[in-house]
């Protein structure tokens, strides 16, 4: 495989990115994002998380980082956001996961002014994603959606190529095309992969038409522009968490679509959940894919960043999970290993979150439902399908080295 990711603009953004933390401006706001975080939530903390609070805050802000180096509409370029920190190509890269970053997304942003014209261009690399959504964002908390297009409503060639048109309307009607509005910031691409060890990231590249009006911006820009938008932005997050931190301990809300009210892919519908686990608490989660091209369960921790699906398996997607005889799936979130196939791993935290995610879903298909049982690891036998999939130490340990590996890819 050859990695799309792995190209001249992403290194050089993410050199960019180690330049800026180098800024004293960054170490100062680093400093003012964590106190802000820390009042904000205060006594509320549990004290298993409160060790994780310098970590998320420094990545919060790290995320910010990475948007300002893909900010430059005059030049723009696509830059990979909300990775765990990771070294490749003999770098160091910073971790930069916030806001319930999903696991199975590669997530791309690139910059967009209205009143400009650009062209994408892009190509299928082994297998596609299973959903794929370009997204024009009006703010960097990436919650304010201009206009989406998902890859089923785009015209591919016989090669599995395409070219996107972003414009401001007035050029006549286009087959694959984003309009852009005045306050406009970012194309914000998701690849979402329900099959870690063969879908690959569309290979991408982007060109605004026509001469630039301003030579590209420099560190400095991109410190400012990053620091700005970052504490600008922290309420936003904040209220992101408490919509969470927010739900009564171990229940979920039920499966609807929110059409992006509020932050999130416009298309796809999601069931929010809240636990807070003993040592032997199990919490059965059940769901219906509903045919959805993409679908996918994932933990977050109580600051609502991804846990550590790069080391532990805190994720898991249709493709990944053994789906019962009825067609549904079940997971098992739980502190220890149940011995179920279907366990969400909560990394030993008590007080986690969890987003269930469903993407391009059929018209004619089910209702989405979700459904949360709470039990004990000895009962899982009784509660849980006679055809229910269970593993030994051996079947887990491959299990977890077959994720590994399959993640790897990313970072290869």
């Amino acid at each position: 495989m050859s990695n799309p990711i792995a190209n001249p603009g992403q290194f050089a953004a993410e050199a960019d990115v180690r330049a800026m933390l180098g800024d004293p401006r960054i170490a100062a706001t680093l400093v003012q994002v964590e106190a802000l975080f820390a009042r904000g939530y205060g006594d509320r903390i549990p004290e298993e998380s409160r060790p994780l609070l310098g970590a998320f805050c420094a990545e919060y802000l790290n995320n910010w980082l990475f948007k300002a180096a893909a900010s430059d509409a005059q030049h723009p370029r696509f830059v990979r956001d909300f990775m765990p920190a990771h070294a490749w190509h003999g770098q160091e890269v910073p971790g930069a996961r916030t806001g319930g970053d999903n696991p199975d997304n590669c997530y791309r942003l690139a910059g967009i002014e209205h009143g400009s014209r650009y062209r994408v261009t892009g190509r299928i690399v082994d297998r596609k994603a299973a959903n794929i959504s370009f997204t024009l964002t009006a703010n960097y908390g990436t919650s304010q959606t201009v206009q989406t297009i998902e890859d089923h409503d785009m015209h591919f060639d016989a090669d599995g190529r395409f070219e996107l048109l972003i414009d401001d309307g007035t050029g006549g009607a286009a087959g694959n095309r984003l309009v852009t509005r005045p306050g406009v910031k970012f194309l914000f691409v998701r690849d979402s992969m329900m099959d870690w060890a063969h879908e690959t990231p569309l290979d991408l590249a982007i060109k605004r038409l026509g001469d630039a009006k301003a030579d590209p911006i420099g560190i400095d820009e991109m410190a400012t522009r990053a620091t700005t938008h970052a504490l600008g932005d922290l309420y936003l997050y904040f209220w992101f968490q408490n919509v969470w931190s927010g739900l009564k301990p171990n229940s979920i809300t039920p499966a609807q679509s929110f059409r992006g009210a509020g932050g999130g892919l416009v298309t796809q519908g999601i069931s929010n959940g809240s636990y807070m686990l003993g040592p032997d608490d199990a919490a059965i989660l059940e769901y219906d894919p509903a045919g959805a091209s993409y679908a996918a369960v994932q933990l977050t921790e109580w600051l609502y960043r991804s846990r550590d699906y790069h080391r532990i398996q805190s994720s898991l997607t249709a493709a990944q999970s053994a789906i019962d005889g009825d067609g549904r799936i079940r997971l098992v979130i739980a502190r220890r290993d149940p011995g179920v196939h279907n366990w969400l791993d909560t990394g030993g935290q008590a007080h986690v979150f969890s987003i269930l995610r469903w993407q391009h879903m059929p018209a004619d298909g089910p209702p989405l439902i979700s459904d949360l049982r709470l039990t004990t690891i000895d009962r899982l036998k009784g509660e849980l399908p006679a055809d229910t999939r269970w593993v030994d130490a051996d079947e887990r340990a491959a299990q977890l080295e077959a994720r590994l590996a399959a993640y790897r890819r990313r970072i290869s």
